[in-house]
């Protein structure tokens, strides 16, 4: 089959993580970028060999040569391109925070299944190395039933340097919409089940802006279990990426930045288990997206996915303006595929 060819809508500074990941892969290449600056497209261009680029998104859907786009630009815009994208046809793989709203979701789910293409979000943790031996080690069974679940991510919210977006909770901005997103994800593979309802505390305490910076809150899921998910953004202080999970025989802990490790804790001692680690972290996710699209399967990370992990942070906002425990829309019945497209064994909702 022939190299599935990419477009990158939005050149800011996680297309390079794109664009590498891309260049460890034999069966894609990207051969468009989109972005209002042409210095943005041309510095691009140069380093990456790319062939075309446009002034805007609208330009680069008209290409028929591209099959798929990334879209990686800020959150408030990743209903519209996505949209778009599928209605001329593309395949999409859309950053997270998936969108800033339930309906902006189903719209986008919408579109790619009336235009029968693949929608993946791109929900980064689920693919490092340090994530898929965790997960293995869970899906094994060596540790027994599960208990309780903890995952941080704490760290400098880097407010000087952080685009005015990304402090407003109006354009989708926030500690929680922007790196919570990750945390929940992150709780909710490993816990392996639909969240029923969430208790949260949402808050602006480190900085002057208009979004949150810390977050803390308890996930109740399908199986019986609970969970914490804690997104802090601070001023000063040392970083925490670490997930926490507590099994009937066994512990594990792993974390990917800062301190990179997975470590299993049984007879009262941590090991440090081995890992195999990819060439760059988003390796295994744009090898799993090419490979939905060339196989016809189901992204890990589909669409419906992405909304589940959004209708959870919605739900921990609406919780922590509230005071009260929030339901889910979806929290006391099970959400189903509503497809016949196959799945595969790292398929998100296993």
């Amino acid at each position: 089959m022939a190299n599935l060819k990419v477009g990158i809508i939005g050149l800011g500074g996680i297309a390079r993580a794109h664009c590498s990941a891309i260049d460890t892969l034999d069966n894609v290449e990207v051969v468009a970028v989109a972005d209002l600056f042409e210095e943005k497209r041309r510095e691009y261009m140069d380093k990456y060999d790319i062939p075309k680029g446009y002034p805007t998104h609208t330009e680069l859907l008209k290409d028929d040569e591209i099959d798929a786009v990334a879209v990686v630009l800020g959150h408030q815009l990743h209903h519209r391109l996505t949209v778009d994208a599928c209605n001329a046809g593309k395949h999409v793989l859309v950053e997270k925070p998936m969108a800033l709203s339930l309906q902006q979701c189903d719209e986008m789910i919408e579109a790619a299944a009336s235009n029968n293409v693949k929608l993946m979000v791109g929900q980064t943790q689920h693919f490092y190395g340090t994530s898929l031996k965790a997960k293995e080690i869970l899906d094994s069974g060596q540790l027994g039933p599960l208990m309780t679940i903890i995952c941080y991510m704490s760290k400098n919210w880097n407010f000087a340097s952080r685009p005015p977006q990304y402090r407003s909770r109006f354009h989708g901005g926030g500690m929680w919409l922007a790196n919570g997103v990750h945390v929940v994800d992150r709780l909710t593979w490993l816990m392996a089940s639909q969240a029923v309802s969430v208790s949260a505390s949402i808050g602006t305490r480190a900085h002057y802006q208009a979004s949150d910076d810390t977050a803390t809150a308890l996930v109740r899921y399908k199986n019986g279990l609970a969970g914490v998910a804690v997104s802090v953004g601070f001023a000063d202080g040392a970083p925490n990426f670490e997930s926490q999970v507590i099994c009937a025989n066994g512990t594990l802990r792993f974390s990917q930045h800062g301190e990179k490790f997975v470590k299993v804790g049984q007879g009262d001692e941590w090991k440090d288990i081995p890992f195999d680690d990819p060439p760059v972290e988003m390796h295994h996710e744009w090898k799993s997206f090419v490979e939905s699209i060339e196989q016809g399967l189901e992204p890990p990370t589909s669409g419906e996915w992405g909304r589940h992990i959004m209708e959870i942070l919605f739900a921990a906002e609406n919780s922590a303006i509230s005071g009260r425990e929030v339901i889910l829309e979806n929290g006391l019945s099970w959400t189903h595929q509503r497809h016949g497209v196959p799945v595969t064994r790292n398929h998100g909702w296993i």
